[in-house]
């Protein structure tokens, strides 16, 4: 039955006073919050016969205040919390075994709960299937359940923020949530900030307010964008509400002095030497026409509260001078710019958090960039043509910003004490490492081995004849998830095979002959696997039941090779593959049609007799044994003049 409410009444005292001389049943189940518990006290207590049901351990004192009769629910058994748990994270399988431990220990802390087995498990579907991503979820969890309404909030600012960024212009997720969290739009701090900000963008892509632009393999969300129509409700509701204004034209009739945050697209920057500044917080820059490096620096001096700043490529050949005067930033962006350098006044900056210089010209960090110990991602690279990524060289100190969670790339030769410095950075969770000596190996293991929370390691040698020496690790870190590995290998480290989230592996110029295989076959996650100048051997075979996550497989540069073979049950999940300037090739991948959800196959710079044994393939009458390959390309190696140097079997397309 309703109960009537007057017009300006107290809801929860019409209650009280409708119930005062009546029986009745109240249920509580998923009451958490003290401000709902405390609404309990104030039921009528009477004599009719009140029950109150309750599943919360926390709430049945405040119950017992307003009725002597509470029935308890029993908690579910084992069995049967398990078979609701399977239901819900693994819509009615079975638990796959890498992830049984793991999923025993969530259910323990549910208590028998059905209410949060159930919110267990649906969080869990959502998630990938390995280990790293299923213990991310109990503190994500807790946020979801306790905090839905501040989520709401700072969901809806997070998604204003995409008005920054111009029209149809694609964000990396780690771009968009490092800012997020330089903002304050995620208030736990730690471990848990990356986690809850990941869970509102997958929120805001799910209710398709976002959209996606590249996924990786695992599914998960690479870069997003809005709409170009999405983007200008954005911009008008943000310029209202005063969040953000956009200025896409001459910056002298800008005279809105309560932005907080400037986003400037093809603008004129000479009128920023004219105007005050002093309480914009964060500032973009976007568009190269009408940047001008010399009146934008001295501008910014009118900037001086200056929280984040986005220079991403900017037109910059210096590193601006001014920016060491704004002492609050914490988060500089310079990424694809020409500097060279990163002056030692840099130290000033002591509220740092982020400096990204990926893709510039720096090719040696200050030794003052070690005081600056606030620091958490700390992001260069130099895009070189002959020798790719570059790390940058770092000075003994490193070890001091025990803050950072992102370190890529430095080199490890500068200073043979940097490889041991590195295990001082416990919170580390990305990190690449250059120009590794085979010395090194053994100190750059007892280091890796102290960071728990590692997700992603880049190594490589200082040449393709150092050896990379890494077989240290007894107890490698349990969420690793990506590995680069490029230098020779006398053997596959033997804590590769140990790495039950590891879902990519790249490994270059490592020249293995055997075991390399065997060592990957039975990892639980691994999704993509590429190989370059990695296997020297002659005959490469997947057996039955091997590599039974494996979606992408990438095989280069293996002169020795001459035979593949795939056997039934290798590989079930493969959906793309890719073999290039394996020259001694002569016969097409034996078992295709085992790998019947194959669906893409590149066949790039191979032999002649390849190329036209898969044409006699196509044609004959064992055609069947690829005709479920949606596309396949191919190119013949240069050497074979009479190949041409590209191929494309139209009739094998099929979208």
């Amino acid at each position: 039955m309703g109960v009537p409410v007057p017009p300006g009444a107290n809801m929860e005292q019409n209650l009280v006073n409708y119930l005062e001389h009546r029986r009745y049943l109240l249920v509580l189940d998923g009451v958490w919050k003290d401000d709902w518990c405390n609404s309990i006290k104030n039921l009528p207590h009477n004599a009719n016969g009140n029950r109150i049901i309750c599943w919360n351990f926390y709430v049945r004192d405040l119950a017992s205040e307003c009725s002597d009769d509470i029935y308890n629910l029993d908690l579910l058994a084992w069995n049967e919390a398990w078979k609701l748990f399977c239901k819900k994270a693994f819509r009615g399988s079975e638990c796959p075994n890498h992830l049984k431990e793991i999923s025993e220990d969530l259910l323990t802390r549910c208590g028998g709960l059905p209410l949060a087995i159930v919110a267990l498990g649906s969080l869990l579907s959502t998630k990938s299937r390995t280990p790293a991503e299923f213990q991310k979820v109990p503190d994500s969890l807790v946020h979801n359940l306790e905090r839905n309404f501040e989520f709401g909030i700072m969901k809806r600012l997070c998604f204003l923020y995409f008005c920054n960024f111009p029209g149809g212009y694609p964000v990396t997720r780690g771009r968009l949530i490092r800012l997020w969290i330089t903002e304050g739009f995620v208030e736990e701090k730690g471990d848990q900030a990356l986690e809850v900000a990941d869970t509102y963008l997958k929120e805001l892509i799910s209710g398709c307010l976002v959209d996606t632009n590249t996924r990786d393999v695992q599914g998960l969300v690479r870069s997003c964008q809005v709409n170009n129509l999405v983007r200008e409700c954005l911009v008008s509701i943000s310029e209202d509400e005063r969040f953000c204004k956009v200025l896409t034209e001459n910056l002298d009739e800008y005279d809105h002095h309560s932005n907080r945050r400037i986003a400037i697209h093809d603008a004129f920057t000479d009128s920023l030497q004219s105007k005050d500044f002093s309480h914009v917080r964060t500032l973009f820059m976007f568009g190269k026409e009408n940047f001008t490096a010399s009146v934008f620096g001295k501008a910014l001096k009118r900037f001086k509260f200056l929280r984040v700043l986005e220079l991403k490529d900017a037109p910059l050949e210096t590193f601006p001078r001014e920016v060491v005067n704004l002492t609050l930033l914490r988060y500089l962006n310079l990424r694809n710019t020409k500097i060279k350098a990163v002056p030692g006044s840099v130290k000033k900056l002591q509220h740092l958090e982020t400096l990204d210089l990926r893709q510039t010209f720096v090719s040696e960090l200050p030794k003052t960039i070690c005081e600056v110990h606030k620091l958490v991602h700390l992001l260069v690279d130099k895009l070189d043509e002959d020798q790719g990524r570059v790390g940058a060289g770092v000075f003994s100190g490193i070890g001091d910003l025990v803050s950072l969670q992102k370190l890529l790339l430095i080199k490890a030769n500068k200073n043979n004490r940097i490889a041991k410095e590195l295990g001082n950075l416990t919170a580390m969770r990305k990190l690449g490492i250059t120009e590794l000596e085979s010395r090194d190996g053994k100190d750059l293991c007892a280091s890796i081995q102290k960071m728990k929370h590692l997700s992603c390691l880049y190594v490589t040698s200082r040449s393709k004849e150092e050896v990379l020496d890494l077989d240290y690790m007894s107890t490698p870190p349990s969420l690793l998830h990506r590995l680069s590995l490029e230098g020779k290998l006398l053997e596959t480290p033997s804590w590769i095979s140990k790495l039950p989230s590891l879902v990519k592996m790249s490994l270059k110029s490592s020249r293995l002959d055997g075991g390399l295989i065997e060592a990957l076959q039975a990892l639980p996650c691994l999704m993509e696997l590429q190989l370059v100048d990695a296997f020297i051997g002659e005959e490469l075979e997947f057996t039955c039941n091997s590599f039974q996550e494996l979606r992408m497989l990438e095989v280069e540069q293996s002169d020795h090779l001459h035979t593949v073979l795939v056997c039934e049950g290798a590989m079930p999940n493969l959906q793309k593959l890719t073999m290039r300037s394996c020259r001694n090739l002569k016969l097409v991948p034996l078992g295709l049609n085992n790998l019947t959800r194959l669906e893409e196959m590149y066949l790039y710079e191979m032999s002649e007799e390849l190329i036209t044994e898969l044409d006699n393939l196509r044609t004959g009458e064992y055609h069947w044994m690829i005709d479920h390959i949606q596309v396949i390309h191919t190119s013949c190696s240069p050497v074979n003049s009479t190949c041409p140097r590209f191929r494309n079997l139209s009739s094998f397309a099929r979208y």
